[in-house]
């Protein structure tokens, strides 16, 4: 149930971890995630990502700072909030002799789903969702790496929640799992579930993410939406896409990679252009002002007597965008 009174399901003010000689794994952070949506936790190795989980999940008590969940101080109410509360880690967690179906219902009974009826009823639900049914009869330590952690997630879905932590989630599933399981996510999403979530995998969060904070050697550096991290930090490149009738001779790739040399020399703020071609019929050019490149090559293209067949504008990825504030924050 949402809490109408306060604004945000997580609020965590001034966060600290200090491991002592000045080594911080949080260094005074702060943060808000609103009710209802996916907040995306982002950074790389060792910035601190898992250990502000830790935190969140009272695994782990902070060295300062304050943290209300559900409105309610993390310090005062942990046996209320564990109850509201779903956790899904990084690490690999499952009942090895136990089948599938009778782990799933065992920890629908952890949870006080004491109707037997009910509690069938829901396993059933969560084996079809997370396409689990032709293993339901199989032994958890005779599954897959990837089968297991559709189960470690399956089963967290078991009890109603308001409020779910994904530690790195798709971990060791394949393309079409993932999606099945973001899916699944967001629909409970529109239900009222607020999510905490942390990837590697771009696409992922500015997939479900509604807002994305990006941490690194503990701290904070960015944090907006995806698409505002785009606009903000995108530093106006853009990818073109150009795809030729024509087989493309060296001679005019070599003239094009030319003018657009020309173009940029001296220039230090679009340093990082470059050209691609792939195969014999596409190429791609990453570049700042990309409508002005277009007219150029344009003019190329109609001097030389070739033929576009499509022509793509694409802004920055969120990888590309990460990367970028990530490389530049430590500098």
């Amino acid at each position: 149930m949402i809490e109408l009174q306060n604004q945000y399901c997580i609020s965590v003010y001034n966060l600290t971890k200090d491991y002592g000689k000045n080594v911080y794994a949080i260094d005074d952070i702060s943060f808000n995630v609103r009710y209802g949506k996916v907040f995306g936790f982002l950074g790389p190795n060792g910035a601190g990502k898992t250990t502000t989980l830790k935190i969140l999940t009272t695994l782990l008590n902070p060295s300062s700072g304050s943290i209300r969940i559900f409105g309610k101080d993390i310090a005062e109410n942990q046996s209320e909030i564990k109850r509201r509360i779903g956790v899904v880690s990084q690490n690999p967690s499952f009942e090895a002799n136990l089948t599938v179906e009778r782990a799933l219902d065992l920890y629908g009974m952890l949870w006080r789903l004491r109707d037997r009826k009910t509690r069938k009823e829901k396993v059933n639900e969560i084996l079809i969702t997370f396409d689990l049914e032709s293993i339901r009869n199989v032994k958890n330590d005779e599954l897959s790496i990837g089968q297991r952690r559709r189960v470690q997630l399956a089963r967290e879905f078991i009890h109603d929640m308001d409020l779910l932590f994904l530690d790195e989630p798709t971990v060791g599933l394949d393309p079409s799992a993932r999606r099945l399981l973001l899916d699944y996510i967001k629909v409970h999403v529109k239900s009222g579930l607020t999510v905490f979530f942390t990837t590697h995998i771009m696409e992922e969060a500015e997939y479900l993410c509604d807002e994305i904070a990006i941490i690194d050697k503990g701290k904070i550096i960015a944090f907006d939406t995806p698409t505002g991290l785009k606009q903000k930090y995108g530093r106006g490149s853009k990818t073109i896409e150009l795809t030729f009738k024509d087989i493309l001779d060296k001679p005019f790739i070599d003239l094009l990679t030319t003018t657009i040399s020309k173009k940029y020399n001296g220039d230090d703020s679009n340093s990082n252009w470059y050209i691609d071609v792939s195969g014999t019929h596409k190429v791609t050019i990453k570049v700042n002002n990309a409508e002005e490149i277009i007219s150029e090559t344009l003019q190329l293209v109609y001097k030389n007597g070739l033929q576009i067949e499509s022509i793509a504008i694409n802004p920055p990825s969120l990888e590309e965008v990460f990367l970028s504030i990530v490389n530049d924050g430590s500098r």
